[in-house]
């Protein structure tokens, strides 16, 4: 049996490691991208031994393992060989910062970096320590206990994207895949840029360019995050029992339980599409709100909500590149059945003249017959 193959089948599931204090960064400062590395020895089961390098880039992003076994431990009695590992994957940044590979076989290696100092990895028999080489990389962080991650996560970026987090909204620096985002951090793109937000909870962001989202407080029971400009399409795929989302806009907050929905905003109006499921549109300057239903729009001003106004959803989800579970609105649906009922009843009215007729022919026929 090969190390390889044992280190795969052994990482099929994720392994989840204790969370530790976000660490944030002193008002004004902004850290340098620095690449780091950590090297050191791995063991597995007392058999097999040998050496690991990681290397990344302190405020998160790419990431490599790679692992080289001892000539002494590359074969043993029982057969057994040790063949090296070498993973592409990624770093969220910060000195407490996660680094994860994906095995071919889909198993996860999660290493915990503590103090800007050492990454740790151990699990049935696998031991890994790797010490890095140069910790003053990290010397810009300070322990923030407040700052929490909202469990979002990029799952694609094109183009220019950046986030800043408190306690500087001011200090852009570049998104990239696998970087934490802490809540109240800021997230937006620029010219011919997207990116896709996605939530442990299967909610989805779709940003498109020039928008701008902060993220209150992570997917749970209540909710909530805000669209500062520009355009995101938005599918709640699962909410927990009895609980809320809100989405926050200049002039009116959208309050969702599972559904898909398009937002705009300018700064002094606020839209809302729906495609599927119902969203409560609450004007943020008036008393007025309204049940959003899928084929409608509403926008919201500084005297309160328009009228609702009727779209197509499958054109609107074209233009997105989406398609959508249920392609169909409540009057294109009932246009539909109206007409699929008149033809019924007029299909029906036929087939009765149809058979009328040839009854009346087969009688004359018989009477013929017999006279």
């Amino acid at each position: 049996m090969q190390y390889k193959m044992l280190l795969f089948t052994l990482l099929s599931l994720f392994f989840i490691n204790p969370l530790h204090a976000a660490r944030s960064l002193p008002a004004g400062v902004q850290p340098e991208s620095i690449k780091g590395v950590a090297t050191g020895n791995f063991t597995f089961s007392g058999s097999f031994s040998g050496t690991s390098s990681l290397t990344f880039i302190n405020t998160g992003g790419d990431a490599h393992l790679k692992t080289m076994c001892d000539a002494s431990t590359v074969d043993t009695a029982a057969g057994e060989r040790c063949e090296g590992i070498d993973l592409d994957g990624t770093f969220t940044g910060g000195p407490n910062g996660t680094a994860e590979f994906t095995t071919e076989s889909g198993g996860h290696i999660i290493f915990q970096l503590e103090d800007g100092k050492v990454f740790s990895f151990a699990v049935q028999g696998i031991s890994m320590k790797l010490t890095v080489t140069d910790p003053s990389i990290f010397d810009d962080w300070v322990e923030t206990s407040g700052a929490r991650d909202s469990g979002a996560r990029a799952s694609d970026l094109s183009g220019q994207v950046e986030i800043a987090c408190p306690p500087n909204l001011e200090a852009w620096d570049v998104m990239k895949m696998g970087r934490v985002i802490l809540i109240d951090c800021h997230l937006k793109t620029g010219e011919d840029s997207s990116a896709v937000i996605s939530f442990s909870d299967q909610t989805t962001f779709v940003m498109k360019p020039e928008s701008e989202i902060a993220i209150d407080t992570p997917p749970a029971k209540d909710s909530k995050w805000k669209l500062l400009v520009g355009d995101i399409w938005v599918n709640v795929k699962q909410m927990v029992k009895d609980g809320t989302m809100k989405g926050h806009m200049s002039q009116a907050v959208a309050g969702i339980k599972g559904t898909t929905f398009i937002l705009h905003e300018t700064g002094t109006e606020s839209t809302i599409k729906v495609l599927e499921g119902t969203v409560n549109f609450e004007s943020s300057k008036t008393t007025d709100s309204v049940d959003v239903k899928p084929g409608e729009s509403v926008t919201a001003t500084s005297t309160g909500l328009s009228q609702p106004t009727t779209f197509d959803p499958n054109i609107e989800a074209a233009n997105w590149g989406k398609t959508l579970d249920t392609p169909s609105n409540p009057s294109t649906s009932a246009e539909t059945k109206s007409k699929n009922t008149q033809a019924l009843y007029y299909g029906g009215g036929l087939g009765a003249v149809i058979l009328l007729v040839i009854v009346w022919v087969a009688l004359k026929r018989q009477k013929t017959h017999f006279s």
